[in-house]
């Protein structure tokens, strides 16, 4: 996870792509309970913190030391700590947590290290201990092939089928589902491309309004529709051998 990284601070992004990244964590908080978590390239770590109110206890780890320091300084919970550490190696023993996130962080694994970093998650994890990884869909992410520029801080960026494969190489027990907008979301996100309203006073701006006020609810998670996803939530887990 080398770069250019574009960290997720909540307090300073748009409150619609606050949301549609801590969804992931939404989707994950019911399994963590009384769960003892890792969260593996946690940023801010405001995602580790809200897993913190319901698991029995969670590390969050990333690889910048001073992003880790101000994480630790951001957060505190007597079942929450920091560390930094490197994702496709990971310092901690084998089977030791029951959960394992890492949300948007495996686009930013050089595509060489990728079986290592899915390795290293599986072998930290208990026996049916569970993995859940989130990261963009490619197809979505492309409006056009001649146009598209990738993100210059991900490495590698995955299709539907390319997902499935790598992490059916490691995981034998992998679901997958896709983040789509609510239907609400998807008329304020059509009435905001037609800009019918972008001449209105933000004050009665009904477009404006809603996108200020955007929330996790405004997401859904589905099995269905995967292609049309515009991201990816993997859910696996790890079987006794």
């Amino acid at each position: 996870m080398r770069g250019a990284e574009t960290r997720i601070i909540p307090e300073e992004v748009p409150p619609k792509f606050y949301a549609e990244h801590l969804k992931a964590y939404e989707f994950a908080r019911d399994f963590v309970k009384g769960k003892k978590v890792l969260e593996a390239g946690c940023g801010d770590g405001y995602g580790s913190a809200y897993l913190a109110k319901v698991a029995v206890e969670v590390t969050g780890m990333d690889y910048e030391k001073d992003v880790i320091l101000r994480a630790k300084n951001k957060h505190s919970a007597k079942n929450l700590s920091f560390t930094d550490g490197d994702a496709t190696r990971l310092q901690f023993a084998d089977e030791s947590f029951d959960v394992v996130c890492s949300f948007q962080v495996i686009e930013h694994i050089p595509e060489g290290q990728l079986l290592r970093y899915l390795s290293e998650i599986r072998r930290v994890l208990k026996n049916y201990g569970t993995f859940y990884l989130s990261t963009l869909n490619l197809e979505h992410s492309i409006k056009s092939p001649l146009t598209y520029q990738k993100n210059p801080a991900h490495c590698k960026e995955f299709t539907l089928g390319e997902l499935k494969e790598l992490l059916g190489s490691v995981f034998s027990d992998v679901k997958i589902y896709g983040l789509h907008l609510t239907l609400r979301h998807s008329f304020y996100q059509r009435m905001k491309k037609i800009g019918i309203f972008r001449l209105l006073p933000s004050r009665i701006n009904p477009v404006k309004r809603f996108y200020d006020k955007v929330t996790t609810g405004d997401f859904k998670i589905t099995a269905n529709d995967l292609n049309k996803a515009i991201d990816f939530i993997c859910v696996g887990k790890k079987r006794a051998l």
